[in-house]
């Protein structure tokens, strides 16, 4: 009874000790220990990521302006129809000679065009572009001047449809420029320090408006100085001549086949490897009937000479005269080793060979006079036989 007593006592105490261990190290952390709430940016989420000029859509939405995001020449592309304002931010690969005339002339209808380029650099040109090529413009990049402070300001705009100031941050290196073909009517342009940083143009029934730097609509540079601004004075710009269209922005374009485009551009190209591709199938399909065996010699073994020529006289008829032949071959050996042969009858002639051959004697008989051949076994048979007889002498 005394040592389960003293058991007890001892676990009793251990648990204590336990417990106050417990509360001792959570008292500790929960003095040590400071909860705090973290926000974390995670950046865009949902269409954001994919969509640069997802906040610019929503701010023209709330300030009552239609705008749709759309993808050009898709089979479920919108119309675009007069007065709409079509912004292409990209510099427009899939833009061929005919797409580019079909833009060129909703343009010249009365629609709004607001697009970039690809700048040309001191050392090497930029791609083809259509549009900009057929209005004498592009968009180049130039080094600063040491003195300047573009690299620091913003450029300061001002536009005649407009009253107020706007402050836009466009690349500094980027400039608009033109060639001697330009000859388009100016509507405005902007200009800091003789650099031009967009223009707009008149275009028939419409406008085009050439922009250096299209990342000032972007999600994360459209909140800063008068981006927002801009974009919504460029998108109002048809007011004065008629109701307003629809804003739209295509982020990118269904582009042609590499068959259509080799087509349109390398025809030669085209027909000369269809040609190609039938010679090579011509050439790839199975022949009809055996094929020749390349790897023949050039000369047969005389047992092949043999063959064809023993074939030749069969299906000639002359199988008689062979095996004639072979017996007149044999009656002269026995004649001379037996000059009275010829004196002796058939029957005593096959009963010789049969005793010095050993063959039956109606094997005998048969190759020594019978006329009729039936088949080529039995041709064969007999000759056999009849060399056999001419060894046995």
């Amino acid at each position: 009874m005394a040592l389960t007593s003293n058991k007890n006592t001892s676990d009793t105490l251990l648990y204590v000790v336990l417990t106050l261990l417990v509360i001792g190290i959570a008292g500790w952390l929960y003095t040590k220990l400071e909860y705090r709430i973290v926000e974390e940016d995670k950046g865009y989420q949902g269409e954001a990521k994919t969509n640069a000029y997802l906040a610019a859509e929503f701010f023209l939405l709330r300030m009552g302006q239609k705008a749709e995001k759309i993808k050009l020449f898709s089979s479920k592309q919108t119309r675009l129809n007069i007065n709409d304002t079509l912004l292409i931010p990209s510099v427009r690969l899939a833009f061929d000679t005919r797409r580019s005339e079909e833009m060129l002339e909703w343009v010249e209808r009365g629609g709004h065009l607001i697009i970039t380029g690809q700048p040309d650099t001191e050392n090497e040109s930029s791609r083809r572009d259509h549009i900009l090529e057929k209005l004498g413009l592009y968009l180049e990049r130039q080094s600063l001047n040491e003195d300047s402070t573009q690299d620091d300001e913003p450029v300061d705009i001002a536009i005649s449809d407009e009253d107020d100031f706007w402050h836009i941050d466009f690349d500094d290196y980027l400039v608009v420029s033109s060639t001697s073909e330009f000859d388009s009517e100016i509507i405005w342009s902007i200009e800091d320090e003789d650099r031009v940083h967009a223009i707009q143009v008149k275009v028939g029934n419409g406008r085009l408006t050439l922009l250096s730097d299209m990342r000032i609509f972007r999600n994360e540079y459209i909140v800063e100085y008068d981006h927002a601004a801009f974009l919504f004075s460029l998108t109002n710009d048809q007011l004065f001549s008629g109701e307003a269209g629809i804003f739209y922005y295509s982020l990118y374009e269904d582009q042609m086949s590499l068959m259509q485009w080799l087509w349109e551009n390398a025809k030669p190209l085209v027909l000369s490897l269809f040609a190609l591709g039938v010679i090579v199938l011509w050439m790839l399909i199975p022949r009809f009937g055996p094929l020749i065996n390349i790897h023949q010699p050039v000369r047969r073994q005389f047992l092949n000479h043999l063959t064809a020529s023993g074939n030749y006289h069969w299906r000639e008829g002359h199988y008689y005269q062979l095996i004639s032949e072979v017996r007149k071959q044999l009656s002269l050996q026995v004649k001379l080793k037996y000059p009275e042969w010829s004196d002796l009858s058939k029957q005593s002639q096959v009963l010789h060979f049969t005793e010095i051959s050993k063959l039956e004697s109606a094997s005998i008989e048969k190759a020594l006079f019978d006329t009729e051949i039936e088949t080529v076994n039995d041709f064969i048979n007999k000759i056999k036989i009849l060399e056999k007889l001419r060894k046995s002498l």
